[in-house]
């Protein structure tokens, strides 16, 4: 008999429509690092006396499911647990796709380019239709190219402007932002040799923003499962909300957000019921990729920092006969955090001796199409001391917390910008 092994565990979770009902399909497959999700039922030992000092049978107590699961920062799959944090963001297509062909020498004549499926074709005498006029140098021949793109009155073409770069270099960028430019093709011909290299075999980098905002009345449950294949096991833990997300900025190492769920209860069984999840590919932010704003500008001397968001939800602990919960309340929206600032100025001190309040704001990029900033409108610094623990550099700690914006009716807002469609 196999032993269940952790490099073999998966997760996988999907909304649910209705409280603590698991959809029979619409299962997304999650990495992440760590998890202790599933049922627990301790024992109450037996008060009764009278029988002698051998203890009579232990009594049964009610049913938990609560866990903390380290899941990685990524920029696709962080999205369901943000969902559960927050409720539904708003989706708007921010980021146009693009690529490029590089030419490392004149094209020849009747090499072709093919953009969008329409092929151009490269001549030495005068351009009809579909063709492009080598000139007396390449930077004149893209020129000549960038003309032709530019006024072509192909449909599929035409959605896009074109340009040229440094002389060797065809730059093409779709013009509708999101995600529909990713599918564009481009190619250039070997064979008459058009000496083109393409940046990919389309476009890329059209991206969405997804927006979540602090204090949602509603926010949706889970049904998520947890399997160990080996054995096998797999347990469906039904009625979870998302309470809590945490993450720790550092200077380097793996960045990943600690998510504490509650769950209503958990069924088992042999085979997985998520059926054949949606995978979305996993690429990490990186700790190196972070950056901390203070009203915009970027805080240079933090040496650590703690980002934490709780829904402070409340479980309704009713009279039940199978122990459990019947659900989950959401209750005051909780930001805080911590900064661990080098001492070399004091404006964070100012700050917090002043006691007005600032907008605080942890960002990670990988570049324009791939982001993730959570910002908190109106922070609050308390004053904090100055630890001298030897001859080396000097710290403060600032534990931060974040307050209701009156004029933007909001906490804090999170952008995840990705070529994710929705969630």
């Amino acid at each position: 008999m196999a032993r269940a092994r952790g490099a073999n565990a998966v997760m996988a979770a999907v909304f649910e429509a209705t409280y603590g009902i698991t959809p029979g399909t619409g299962f997304r497959k999650l990495p992440f690092v760590s998890a202790n999700l599933g049922e627990e039922q301790s024992l109450i030992e037996s008060d009764l006396l009278g029988y002698g000092r051998d203890p009579l049978t232990p009594a049964y107590d009610v049913v938990s499911n609560e866990s903390d699961i380290v899941v990685p920062m990524d920029h696709r799959n962080i999205g369901f647990w943000l969902k559960g944090l927050f409720g539904n963001p708003t989706t708007a297509a921010t980021v146009a796709a693009r690529g490029s062909i590089l030419f490392s020498a004149q094209p020849v004549a009747n090499a072709t380019i093919t953009i969008a499926g329409t092929a151009f074709t490269f001549v030495s005498a005068a351009p009809t239709g579909n063709q492009i006029q080598i000139g007396a140098n390449l930077g004149a021949t893209l020129t000549n190219a960038v003309t032709a793109l530019n006024a072509s009155v192909v449909p599929a073409v035409a959605a896009a402007t074109y340009a040229q770069t440094g002389g060797n270099t065809l730059t093409i960028t779709h013009d509708t932002l999101g995600l529909g430019g990713n599918s564009f093709t481009i190619a250039a011909s070997t064979t008459p040799a058009s000496n083109g290299t393409v940046s990919g075999a389309t476009l890329t980098g059209g991206a969405n923003g997804h927006t979540f905002v602090s204090g949602t009345q509603t926010l949706p449950s889970m049904s998520i499962e947890v399997g160990l294949p080996d054995v096998p096991f797999f347990g469906m833990n039904y009625g979870a909300r998302a309470n809590s997300l945490s993450v720790q900025a550092q200077r380097s190492g793996l960045l990943s957000a600690t998510v504490n769920v509650i769950a209503q209860g958990e069924a088992t069984a042999t085979a997985t019921a998520a059926g054949t999840p949606t995978v979305l590919d996993v690429e990490r932010f990186s700790q190196f990729q972070g950056s901390i704003t203070r009203n915009g500008a970027v805080l240079g001397n933090i040496v650590s920092a703690e980002l934490m968001y709780s829904n402070n939800l409340e479980k309704i602990e009713v009279i039940r006969s199978d122990g459990r919960i019947a659900d989950i309340d959401p209750g005051i929206v909780k930001c805080s955090g911590n900064l661990n600032a080098r001492f070399q100025d004091t404006s964070l001190l100012d700050q917090a001796t002043a006691r007005t309040p600032c907008e605080i704001a942890f960002g990670w990029t990988i570049d324009a199409s791939r982001s993730l900033l959570f910002t908190a409108h109106r922070v609050f610094l308390p004053r904090g001391n100055r630890q001298i623990q030897g001859p080396g550099g000097i710290q403060m700690p600032f534990a931060w917390q974040a307050a209701l914006d009156p004029v933007l009716t909001k906490t804090c807002t999170v952008v995840l910008t990705n070529d994710v469609a929705s969630y």
